[in-house]
């Protein structure tokens, strides 16, 4: 007896075979939509914190702005005029009001100036630092940005030898440093978020002018002593995990 043998029809086969492969197919975009929606997710936790990270900045340039802006105040109310450099965070005392031309000692006028100055900072600079054993201010503002540093600069024209301006520049620096501490000796407690001491003194003799040297004002405005305001950033732990959420992203 003949086994009859039951015949697909071919067009049954390719149904199958492309049913399988859609399958397949659908299986696989799944597959990429979950990967697309972890690399999005990834990416936007670096965004985030990229934006935490420049905000943070921000604000905290904020608060230098208003710091000067308060000292400038303060010293205005008490007969003493000086210049502010928002954008790098300076507070300017002109040569004239501390210094005889080419004189490292402060003048008797230059030496109350700088006492004033003193208290100034004395009233401004424990919101936004540390003296050990001691409580912040309750008057301080809501703030939580600290400063990192506040370097006492000396600067001279561009006139003489260098040598000399060099020297020239850091007596002045340390002379204005001096007064300002032997007036007020709590600035020298003042401690950063490292427990580092906040003022220091620096001099850069004739390299960082203000205005070029083709004048007898130009060069009377680069003879001066800028205290440079100096916020705490953020750590170096941070920026380098934003980096990290940034590599990922892109993997």
């Amino acid at each position: 007896m003949a086994i009859r043998r039951r015949h697909v029809p071919v067009n049954q086969e390719d149904e199958g075979f492309f049913a399988s492969m859609t399958d397949m197919m659908v299986g696989m975009l799944f597959l990429f939509i979950l990967m697309l929606m972890f690399f999005a997710l990834k990416f936007n936790e670096a965004a985030v914190q990229i934006t935490k990270t420049a905000k943070t900045l921000l604000s905290a340039e904020d608060t230098r702005k208003e710091m000067l802006e308060k000292l400038q105040k303060s010293l205005k109310d008490r007969g003493i005029s000086v210049e502010i450099d928002i954008e790098n965070g300076i507070l300017r005392l002109p040569e004239n009001i501390l210094f005889d031309r080419n004189r490292a000692d402060l003048t008797g006028k230059g030496r109350d100036a700088i006492v004033v100055l003193g208290r100034s900072l004395n009233a401004v600079l424990p919101c936004f630092a540390t003296i050990p054993g001691e409580d912040r201010p309750a008057s301080c503002p809501d703030t939580p940005h600290t400063i990192e540093a506040v370097f006492v600069e000396g600067h001279t024209d561009g006139d003489g030898d260098d040598a000399l301006n060099w020297n020239l520049s850091v007596q002045r620096g340390l002379q204005t440093y001096h007064s300002m501490i032997d007036g007020n000796p709590k600035l020298v407690l003042l401690r950063n978020t490292k427990a580092q001491a906040v003022l220091s003194v620096s001099g850069y003799g004739k390299q960082r002018p203000v205005r070029p040297n083709d004048s007898a004002d130009n060069k009377r405005q680069n003879r001066r002593i800028d205290l440079r305001f100096i916020m705490t950033t953020p750590k170096a732990s941070q920026l380098e995990q934003v980096e990290h959420q940034i590599q990922e992203g892109h993997q």
